[in-house]
């Protein structure tokens, strides 16, 4: 089968190619009589219309429709996994890995500590050695549950924190109190000396 190359208006040769190609682009318009082309083997360019077989070249035969491809059947879904709930076993990623563990035992111990030593220091001596147990207890529950309202610490020990939270405000309060009740005492009896040594 001979073979041609074609040059266009701008100078830029394309080929090689057919003579069904040279009908094809005929057709496109992007090549007329006038159009420059040569055979491979030749560096004369002349005009199609000197090609007697391109002339006489048939035009390109129709393409067939081709019918339409059935889409494919979808998968099957795969069969459901059985929860691990529902047979009785538990899995180790059922809960969230959570950045902090909980420290409920240790505030709830603090506050009760704190809250029964403050109340035994009420009803015996008012000192307020409460505060160094209550206060620890209140400032870490308060920290623990600021942390588990924003999903950083495991809330599983929230009632504990919370418990120990109370407990380290309500020993703080009376331990407080007793501080007070210590200092009144204080300037009470310095005031009663400072007015015996007046009157002597």
């Amino acid at each position: 089968m001979k073979q041609y190359y074609f040059k266009s208006e701008d100078g830029n040769e394309y080929g090689p190619i057919t003579a069904e190609e040279i009908s094809d682009w005929q057709a496109q318009g992007r090549m007329n009589s006038e159009s420059l082309v040569r055979y491979t083997n030749s560096r004369e360019w002349l005009p199609l219309s000197s090609f007697d077989e391109l002339a006489a070249a048939p035009p390109p035969a129709p393409a067939q429709k081709s019918e339409p491809e059935s889409e494919p059947e979808p998968a099957p879904k795969p069969a459901p996994s059985p929860s691990p709930f529902a047979s009785g076993q538990s899995s180790n990623h059922s809960q969230p890995d959570f950045v902090e563990s909980h420290r409920g035992g240790l505030i709830l111990g603090l506050g009760i500590g704190g809250l029964v030593l403050s109340i035994a220091c009420c009803c015996t001596l008012p000192l307020p050695i409460g505060l160094l147990i209550a206060i620890p207890a209140w400032a870490m529950g308060s920290s623990d549950m600021r942390k588990m309202n924003a999903g950083k610490m495991d809330p599983t020990g929230k009632g504990n924190t919370k418990g120990g939270l109370i407990c380290g405000i309500i020993g703080t309060i009376i331990s407080l109190l007793n501080l007070l009740i210590l200092i009144a005492a204080v300037i009470f009896e310095f005031s009663t000396n400072d007015f015996d040594s007046f009157m002597r």
